[in-house]
């Protein structure tokens, strides 16, 4: 009988080692896919800021374009009407300075918006990163070895009346 309450005793210990370091493996690796993961999603938001600031450029060179062919157009019509285009003080010079500056308006509006754009991107990155870290240093902290010892000499000295015959 004292036989089989030992085997027992040390089957108990076996398995909660087996399972404490069992237990502590998977945390880690799924520590570690996490912080994969989340440097993944780091280097897509460095792309998405990347990408952010190309579109941006290009929006900015249209608002430009869009605002030089409006006020060349202008200019061309009060040309061809016979009127004096640049001189000041005529309603159609107050329209070209008028146009002018609501392009200028539109462009750095486009800047803030494009600027803002990639902050958040930028966050998003470092919030990414940190993450990471944070996984990092958990799968850092995971030692299935430890974990085991831990879980057998618990469960020793529960049992330590049979194993020991104390």
């Amino acid at each position: 009988m004292a036989f089989i309450a030992t085997a027992l005793a040390v089957t108990s210990v076996a398995v909660g080692v087996y399972g404490a370091v069992k237990q502590s493996q998977g945390q880690k690796a799924q520590a570690d896919q996490s912080a994969e993961q989340a440097e993944f999603n780091a280097e897509i938001a460095q792309e998405n800021m990347i990408d952010v600031e190309e579109r941006g450029l290009t929006a900015l060179h249209d608002q430009r374009m869009m605002t030089i062919r409006n006020l060349s157009s202008v200019r061309a019509a009060g040309a061809a009407s016979g009127v004096v285009v640049d001189q000041e003080g005529t309603s159609l010079q107050d329209s070209v300075v008028a146009m002018a500056e609501a392009g200028a308006i539109d462009v750095t509006r486009l800047r803030e918006n494009i600027d803002r754009e990639k902050r958040r991107a930028e966050v998003q990155g470092a919030n990414f990163e940190a993450q990471a870290d944070q996984f990092r240093i958990s799968s850092a902290g995971q030692n299935p070895f430890l974990s085991g010892l831990s879980a057998g000499l618990n469960s020793a000295s529960k049992n330590s009346d049979i194993l020991f015959g104390t």
